[in-house]
């Protein structure tokens, strides 16, 4: 097989098909087209189950949001009933149990050991200055400071920035 790189390549001719080859590949050619065409129709039959799909998904989130939106305005409203000043104590408790006061009640033993047991002789527990604080910032005559404030810290651990982003601060 050893041709001169100058000499032409010899094209062969494309010799003509029969009639009967020539339906053949027309008919395979439409059977291809067929296929293509029942792929693609199968294809946009599936996206339309997939936007129902999506859009009961949608709807669903829809009314849970709603749902959850007006239990939520019921929870408010009767908070809002509820008149201020209320379970005070409970209430300290709940916020902060450790630094919570006690209840000034004086128990039955405490009764028995002043003086038989009357409660006039019995010394008050707690302050009743801040009992009458914390009752007034209960129903919201006064305002509290908070106990809490921002921690200072030096050295090398404050270079840390807490935050997400745009909410960046130092510790």
């Amino acid at each position: 097989h050893s041709h001169n790189a100058n000499q032409p390549k010899l094209l062969k001719q494309k010799e003509k098909l029969t009639k009967s080859k020539r339906n053949k590949q027309k008919r395979h050619k439409a059977l291809l087209t067929q296929l293509q065409h029942q792929k693609r129709l199968k294809s946009f039959h599936h996206q339309l189950a997939e936007v129902r799909k999506h859009a009961k998904d949608v709807q669903r989130a829809e009314l849970l949001r709603l749902r959850r939106q007006t239990e939520l305005s019921r929870l408010r409203d009767e908070k809002k009933q509820e008149p201020l000043g209320k379970n005070i104590w409970n209430q300290l408790a709940e916020k902060d149990p450790i630094r919570a006061p006690a209840l000034p009640v004086a128990l039955t033993e405490e009764l028995e050991e002043h003086r038989g047991g009357t409660l006039r002789t019995v010394a008050p527990k707690g302050s009743l200055v801040t009992d009458r604080l914390e009752s007034m910032a209960a129903r919201n005559l006064i305002w509290k400071k908070k106990a809490e404030g921002r921690r200072i810290v030096q050295g090398k651990r404050r270079r840390k920035v807490m935050g997400e982003n745009g909410t960046e601060y130092l510790l």
